[in-house]
């Protein structure tokens, strides 16, 4: 029997993380399942933000197609919980933006590492193939009309002309099309559940009638799968996919330029995902990863360069700092992992500190960039710029 001053009591009835104790779990709460994350430890128990989560969303955080953060966030109201050792919730309250914020992890973290980045929106099951554009200009709320067509366009667009084999390519799509599931807003997850195909059309364009909707539906998944190796090899090794391709008139880099974010987009990170079964195959590429692969290929408009000022960011994930030179211009500032690497065992390598490089620079409408070649010297500066 529940104490008079015990609200209700958690029965777990799936955990998905633990350490010593559920972390992150599933439990019944009278008729309705909901997700709970411990997200502190308190004198009389636990603190936890929970809310309530249907089975879609459970399968999406196992599968790695929906980040835990993304999980809270989607639902309309989260509630902070307290509860003693015994999990009986003596205390609960909604919580606000900010302190739901506060509680959770950082954002693309999924319930496991080896699944690695997952996306803040839920992604179809599946999908043949998924594009997640993410950014502060896309938010769960809203997104500016011209925005969301634009980029509706562009992923039509890049399947028809590049994910599709060649031989469909150009056809009108009364012979073939996609079946799409809902754009989901939180940034912008456009998911591809399948190619649809008018097999009378197509036997007729291509002048065979053994033609089936396997051997189309094989061919797609070939390709798309080429698309992946392809993107892969471009996003880890820019300068040698450039070699292999200097022959080549359909490059992946010239097929996909206008979907890499750049100053100019409305989003900082796009990723192609796709999943057969359980093999979920993920490539993310941040901007400052596009600036390097930019690089790589429109070499027509860079020169060797000097700059040097402060600097105002670190990015380590990205390799990247950014320097603010005297004449106020804010230049981005790419390194290879090792030189970045023994560049932060520098003391003097900090906000503020005052830098001068040389590598080859790109002039770009709102921001240049510089590939790092060498660091000509380093000094601490007076702190923050």
């Amino acid at each position: 029997m529940m104490a008079a001053d015990t609200l209700y009591k958690i029965n777990i009835v799936k955990t998905l993380y633990q350490f010593d104790e559920p972390i992150l779990f599933v439990a019944k709460i009278g008729l309705f399942s909901s997700l709970f994350l411990k997200t502190d430890e308190t004198d009389d128990g636990h603190e936890f933000i929970s809310c309530y989560i249907d089975d879609r969303n459970i399968e999406g955080l196992i599968d790695g197609r929906l980040s835990i953060r993304g999980a809270f966030e989607a639902q309309i109201d989260n509630y902070v919980v307290y509860a003693n050792g015994k999990y009986d919730v003596t205390r609960e309250f909604k919580a606000s933006p900010t302190e739901l914020a506060d509680r959770l992890p950082e954002r693309n973290v999924g319930v496991f590492e080896h699944l690695g980045e997952c996306p803040d929106v839920l992604q179809e099951k599946d999908a043949f193939l998924s594009i997640y554009f993410r950014g502060e200009q896309l938010n769960r709320d809203h997104i500016p009309y011209s925005t969301l067509m634009k980029l509706l366009g562009s992923v039509q667009g890049f399947a028809r002309n590049v994910v599709m084999p060649p031989s469909l390519r150009g056809m009108k799509t009364s012979t073939f099309d996609f079946l799409v599931g809902d754009p989901a807003l939180g940034s912008l997850m456009v998911s591809i559940k399948e190619p649809t195909f008018n097999l009378n059309r197509l036997r007729q364009a291509q002048n065979n009638r053994d033609l089936t909707r396997d051997e189309l539906r094989i061919g797609a998944n070939n390709h798309k799968n080429e698309f992946f190796a392809e993107v892969a090899e471009l996003v880890e090794s820019p300068e040698r996919a450039r070699i292999e391709s200097d022959d080549d008139e359909e490059s992946i880099y010239e097929n996909i330029k206008h979907l890499l974010p750049s100053d100019e987009t409305p989003y900082s990170n796009v990723t192609f995902s796709t999943q057969n079964g359980d093999k979920l195959q993920r490539i993310s590429i941040s901007r400052e990863r596009a600036d390097i692969v930019r690089a790589s290929y429109e070499n027509s408009n860079h020169v060797s360069a000097d700059r040097w000022g402060a600097i105002i960011e670190i990015n380590a994930p990205s390799a990247t700092i950014l320097i603010r030179v005297p004449a106020g211009a804010v230049t981005t500032c790419s390194f290879t992992r090792e030189a970045f690497a023994a560049l932060r065992a520098n003391p003097a390598f900090k906000i503020g500190g005052r830098i001068a490089l040389a590598g080859e620079l790109y002039e770009r409408p709102r921001r240049d960039f510089l590939s790092v070649k060498s660091v000509i010297s380093l000094e601490p500066g007076a702190g923050t710029v």
